[in-house]
């Protein structure tokens, strides 16, 4: 995300919503002693929110101003490193989660950066993009205005299409900022729009969650067992006691 939009006051709304999404859509994912990987991260807005979620955090950033600031933004919570989206200096499956940014400005360059995503991808993906099938892009269409998203935009479709096209797994989406751009402002009485219809792809920011393998949810082994077969603690020194007391008290009868 670009310094100019985060410093706008519709930018900051915007990243709020975008913040709250992606929090939302990656409540799924187990973090205790899992680690994640940022891809495109910018100025490192999201690096403290990942890593207060609970996950070991890097990120990557090509362009060295944006990487400059995203190592004063994430201070000690986050590595940040210098790579580009479409060659990442890691090993495969390395990462346990990666969330993908997209900045590609084509579709080949787009298909590129989710493959080398992937690679470095153990467990699940997590793309977000501007959604050029948005409400607001078509908005902004129809009264002859380009929509300016901070980055490229691409359909929802298209990148909907070439995740289910790459590896079998489950795909879940999630979208925010549906109402048009001027009520992308606090102070307007519409603001509350931009929060509806999340499960449809018609906010302008969007999230499409890739998840390789099954997420079980974990069952703690009390309950497995039945409170039938759990034995109820004893105290040791009483045990202890009993297991003294009782040759006494034979030696003591045979007396």
């Amino acid at each position: 995300m670009e310094k100019q939009w985060s410093s706008d006051p519709t930018g900051r709304f915007a990243l709020s919503l975008q913040m709250r999404l992606l929090q939302q859509s990656l409540a799924a994912w187990p973090r205790r002693g899992a680690s994640l990987l940022e891809i495109n991260c910018g100025e490192g807005l999201f690096l403290p929110l990942l890593w207060e979620c609970g996950f070991d955090v890097t990120g990557t950033e090509r362009t060295p101003c944006l990487r400059a600031q995203a190592a004063i933004n994430a201070a000690a919570k986050a590595e940040v490193e210098a790579a580009a989206d479409d060659h990442l200096p890691f090993e495969d499956n390395e990462f346990d989660w990666v969330v993908l940014h997209v900045t590609a400005a084509d579709g080949d360059a787009l298909a590129a950066s989710v493959r080398e995503a992937l690679r470095v991808a153990a467990r699940g993906l997590a793309v977000t993009f501007w959604n050029t099938a948005s409400l607001p892009g078509f908005c902004r269409r129809l009264s002859g205005r380009k929509a300016v998203w901070p980055a490229p935009g691409h359909s929802w479709w298209r990148v909907w299409r070439l995740l289910r096209g790459f590896r079998t797994g489950r795909l879940t989406s999630l979208s925010t900022l549906a109402g048009p751009m001027r009520t992308w402002n606090r102070q307007c009485a519409a603001a509350p729009c931009n929060t509806w219809l999340r499960g449809l792809p018609l906010g302008a920011w969007s999230i499409i969650r890739l998840d390789l393998a099954p997420l079980r949810p974990v069952t703690p082994l009390p309950l497995r067992l039945g409170r039938g077969r759990l034995r109820r603690p004893e105290p040791a020194l009483e045990c202890g006691q009993k297991n003294l007391a009782s040759p006494l008290n034979k030696r003591r009868k045979s007396s």
